[in-house]
C-alpha cells in the first residue's frame, strides 16, 4: 500500500485515529475531508459541506466525532460514523486549525483575523464560546492541547509559538527564535517537550515548562510545514516544502532518515499510534505510507 488515497485538490493534513491507528482523516483544497481505512486504503466517508478548502481536522478522543477548520470562515463538527454535520461555528475569518481537549469537552480554534477573535475556546456541550486568547501580533496558524490537558499551544505568523494555561487562558511563555512563520507546534506525548516547524526551513525542540529552546533541527531545503513527535517521544518527524519528510533524533537533533517520493511539497506527516508507520500528505494530491524504521514507502 503506497498511497492511502487521492483527492481532487492538494492534500493539506492527515490525522491518525489516536487509539488504534486503523483510520485516518485527510483534509484537502477540494473542500472535503475524507475518512480512510489505513489497511485497505478505502475511503470510508467523505465530509462535504464546507465552502472553502479544509485546512485542518481533528478526531475527538473517543473517535465518535471529527472537527474541521476551513477557509470558508467556519469550523464544523461531524458524526464520524454517518458523516452528518452536527454543529457549525461561524467566525469572522478563515479558520486555520482546530483541536479537541484530551477529554473531548472543549474545542480550540484559530483563525487568520488579527485581534480578539484569533483563538477561541468552545464548549462541545453548549456550542458556546468559553474564552478568547489574546497575545499574538499576527494570525494564528495552529493550535493544540497538551496531552495532560494543562496547557494550550499556538503557532503564529508573528514567528513565535505561545504556551498558555488551559484553565485560565493566561500566557505562560513565548517561544521566540524562528526567522519565519511558525506553521505548526506540537507537544510530546508526555507533555514535557514542544516541537515547532517554520518557514525558515528549521524545526525546533523546546522545554514545555520553561520555553527554553533545546535544539534546532536543520537540513530541509524549504520551509517546514509540520513537526510531530513519535509516540515514545524519541523521534521528531518533519514535513517540508522541499518534497520530503525527515525523521530526527529528539535527543541529539541528528537527521536519521529522509522520506523522498512525493512530487510536490509535503504539507503534513504523522506517526501511527504504534510508531511503526509514517504517513505523509502532499500538494501532489496523495498521502503515502512509509515504514518508520527503514524509511521505505510500503
Amino acid at each position: 500500500l503506497s498511497a492511502v488515497g487521492v483527492q481532487d485538490g492538494a492534500c493539506l493534513q492527515l490525522i491518525f485515529d489516536s487509539r488504534a491507528g486503523r483510520e485516518l482523516i485527510t483534509t484537502s483544497a477540494d473542500r472535503t475531508a475524507k475518512l480512510w481505512v489505513v489497511k485497505s486504503g478505502e475511503c470510508r466517508r467523505t465530509l462535504e459541506g464546507h465552502g472553502g478548502e479544509i485546512s485542518a481536522a481533528a478526531w475527538s478522543p473517543d473517535r465518535s466525532v471529527v472537527v474541521t477548520a476551513s477557509d470558508d470562515r467556519t469550523a464544523k463538527v461531524w458524526d464520524a460514523e454517518s458523516g452528518k454535520c452536527l454543529r457549525t461555528w461561524d467566525l469572522c475569518a478563515p479558520v486555520t486549525s482546530a483541536a479537541f481537549s484530551p477529554e473531548g469537552a472543549q474545542v480550540l480554534t484559530a483563525s487568520t483575523a488579527c485581534g480578539e477573535h484569533t483563538i477561541t475556546l468552545w464548549s462541545m456541550d453548549t456550542g458556546k464560546c468559553i474564552r478568547r486568547l489574546r497575545g499574538h501580533s499576527k494570525y494564528v496558524v495552529c493550535v493544540a492541547f497538551s496531552p495532560d490537558g494543562a496547557m494550550l499551544l499556538t503557532a503564529s505568523a508573528d514567528r513565535t509559538a505561545k504556551v498558555w494555561t488551559a484553565s485560565s487562558g493566561t500566557p505562560r511563555s513565548t517561544l521566540s527564535g524562528h526567522r519565519g512563520i511558525v506553521f505548526s507546534a506540537a507537544f510530546s506525548p508526555d507533555s514535557s517537550l514542544i516541537c515547532t516547524a517554520s518557514g525558515d526551513g528549521t524545526s525546533r525542540i523546546w522545554a514545555a515548562q520553561t520555553g527554553e529552546c533545546l535544539r534546532t533541527l536543520e537540513g530541509h531545503l524549504g520551509g517546514v510545514k509540520c513537526a510531530v513527535f513519535s509516540p515514545d517521544s524519541a523521534l521528531v518527524l518533519t514535513a517540508s516544502e522541499d518534497r520530503t519528510a525527515s525523521v530526527w533524533s529528539a535527543e541529539s537533533g541528528e537527521c536519521l532518515r529522509t522520506l523522498a517520493g512525493h512530487r510536490a511539497g509535503v504539507n503534513s506527516a504523522a506517526f501511527s499510534p504504534d510508531g511503526l508507520l509514517i504517513l505523509t500528505a502532499s500538494a501532489d494530491r496523495t498521502a503515502k505510507v512509509w515504514d518508520a524504521e527503514s524509511g521505505e514507502c510500503v
